[in-house]
């Protein structure tokens, strides 16, 4: 039995339905569940005991480390915070835009991946959107956009409308070579799809793992290259990203620290901070290349399945070298999300078109349910 094969009995859900919906929320772990379930436990019965409070803290800047081993940066480097939404603020709300710079967005990007920079525009900086061909923003056209007037590429690293898994690595370069700060939002990727901030040359990279982390909502992690962090000045400030929470609390003076943690502002949410770190357990325990190869293996076997079938098609249709955890599908004969579930089938319907998520939960035996379902329609 492999690994992939254990691990899929950590998570009930995948046996209750054939879940395809990571791309909605990911399933939660039992041992998550489990851990959670305690936290919570002790809550109800000992209340709020300051010593152990303060012991979480100290988990906390532990799993600073486990995150930098997973995105590979430094400890110092790591942030938290309530979402991918809420983090990527900390550098588009802080960092000094000059008049008339240009923030690059696909134009099918996520919606608070052009928000946060679009609220920017009133200090004089513009937003360009690289326009879709037939659903897709490609790796080039990315690229081939950058001029001197850009100031910051910002995208997600799966393109949540399309499923389309950009070549990080050489939009990092191009970004370096000319100057251009490189913004990711990896919601739709970490967890599945390998992201090496040093290797990829991205400089803000912001997480909420409720996705392919198989985390609660209300906790996010993030990245900041050290180089930048002092250019930015935290715009929301709070008690805890001091140099020392303890000694800091009576310290009339603001004593801000120079780490990412600078724009953390108070208490976590704990329950997804356990959760966060019974995941990555999970991602270590398989081990995040191996992941990758899995579930793009799964992605290759869906595309060779669909193939076969009549009445099925992608749309869009990725190339081989950017597929990844998404892919979808366009019916010529939908059905309702509820007329999926009820043949015990979990996945996103829009009109004609499906999504689907596969994770390290999923097997080939899922993606044979999914096309068995679609050739009875």
């Amino acid at each position: 039995m492999t690994k992939f094969h254990e691990i899929r009995e950590l998570f009930p859900g995948a046996e209750k339905n054939i879940y395809l919906d990571t791309a909605t929320s990911g399933l939660l772990p039992k041992n998550t569940y489990q851990i959670m379930e305690e936290h919570l436990r002790l809550r109800m019965e000992d209340g709020l005991i300051i010593e152990k409070y303060w012991d979480k803290w100290s988990k906390v800047d532990e799993l600073r480390s486990k995150v930098a081993k997973l995105i590979n940066c430094i400890p110092e480097e790591v942030y938290f915070g309530i979402s991918s939404s809420d983090m990527i603020n900390a550098f588009s709300a802080n960092i000094e835009i000059p008049e008339g710079k240009e923030i690059l967005v696909p134009d099918i990007s996520f919606p608070s991946t052009r928000n946060t920079w679009l609220a920017r525009e009133k200090d004089g900086a513009k937003v360009r959107y690289i326009k879709a061909v037939n659903s897709v923003v490609t790796t080039e056209s990315i690229i081939e956009s950058i001029d001197d007037n850009t100031f910051a590429v910002s995208i997600c690293s799966v393109e949540p409308s399309s499923g389309y898994f950009y070549d990080l690595k050489k939009i990092g370069e191009a970004c370096r070579d000319k100057g251009v700060y490189f913004v990711v939002d990896s919601t739709q990727g970490l967890g599945a799809m390998k992201h090496d901030v040093k290797e990829m040359k991205i400089d803000v990279l912001i997480d909420s793992t409720y996705k392919w982390m198989s985390n609660i909502f209300g906790i996010g992690l993030g990245y900041i290259r050290k180089d930048i962090l002092k250019d930015l000045t935290p715009s929301h400030i709070g008690w805890v990203g001091t140099n020392d929470r303890m000694k800091d609390f009576s310290n009339p003076l603001l004593n801000m620290s120079e780490e990412a943690k600078k724009f953390e502002t108070g208490g976590l949410n704990w329950l997804g901070i356990l959760g966060l770190d019974s995941s990555l357990d999970i991602v270590e325990n398989l081990g995040k290349e191996n992941i990758e190869s899995y579930i793009l293996e799964l992605t290759d076997y869906l595309y060779e399945k669909v193939e076969k079938t009549e009445g099925i098609s992608f749309y869009p249709e990725i190339n081989k070298e950017n597929r990844s955890c998404i892919s979808y599908l366009k019916i010529d004969n939908p059905l309702t999300k509820e007329e999926f579930l009820e043949r015990g089938v979990v996945l996103n319907v829009s009109g004609d078109k499906i999504r689907v998520g596969l994770h390290y939960y999923n097997n080939k035996k899922d993606v044979d349910a999914l096309i068995s379902v679609l050739e009875t329609v």
